[in-house]
Formats: structure tokens, C-alpha cells, sequence
């Protein structure tokens, strides 16, 4: 389930995360922006969307929305609180730490995490 934007009765985006997005390698950027995202070792548009601006100048941090192309291409990836870097072809631009997720398909899972607690310790 995402989160769907309207602006009047005009169904503008459906959400799929919530984010503080902080911008560190670009003057500025408007809502509508739609950078590489790196979930994982997987690059993917998604679509910004600022709350009460329209305007990121850099330094700053704003809360947004957030929709990405093609997450069935990396199910179960993020959590509350992770940190995703965001680019411009190879430029680092800024970087987004998750606030909630709407999308269930992208939820990691208990599994899942396990699964990386595991690789990370094997001996």
C-alpha cells in the first residue's frame, strides 16, 4: 500500500516512503526532482516530493515524499531509519534517512534482516 498525494481531487503521486532528504552536492533543487537512489547495490529513480516547500537549497534538509520506478526489483530493502545516498549520474548529491515506509513490498522483514546479521558474521 503507498501513500497517495492529491492536490484537490487530481491524484498527483502515490508514495512509497517518507524521508528527511538532505541535499550536500548541488545548489539547488525543486520538488518534482528525480535523482538515482542506491538501495543496495541497485540505482533507482525516484520522484521528490517537499512538504511545506518547494525549493532544497544546498545545506539544507527538508521532509518529503518519495516514489521509486521498479521497487519490485529490490523487495524488501529498507527500513525506518536507513540512509540512502542519491545521485546524478556518478555525482553524490544528497542523501535521504527514511521515516516511514508505505510500500510494503519494500519492508525488510525480519527475515531479512537476519539474513544480512548472518553474512555479515560468517567466519
Amino acid at each position: 500500500m503507498t501513500l497517495q498525494i492529491f492536490i484537490g481531487d487530481i491524484l498527483m503521486i502515490e508514495a512509497d516512503i517518507k524521508a528527511k532528504i538532505v541535499l550536500t552536492g548541488r545548489e539547488t533543487i525543486k520538488s518534482g526532482y528525480r535523482p538515482a537512489h542506491l538501495i543496495g547495490d541497485y540505482y533507482t529513480t525516484g520522484l521528490h516530493q517537499y512538504i511545506g516547500t518547494d525549493t532544497l537549497n544546498k545545506g539544507e534538509a527538508v521532509e518529503g515524499y518519495i516514489t521509486f520506478i521498479s521497487p519490485e526489483y529490490y523487495p524488501k530493502t529498507l527500513e525506518i531509519g536507513d540512509i540512502l545516498e542519491f545521485y546524478e549520474g556518478s555525482k553524490l548529491v544528497g542523501n535521504i534517512q527514511i521515516i516511514e515506509i508505505y510500500n510494503e513490498l519494500l519492508k525488510r522483514t525480519c527475515e531479512q534482516k537476519m539474513k544480512v546479521v548472518d553474512e555479515n558474521n560468517v567466519r
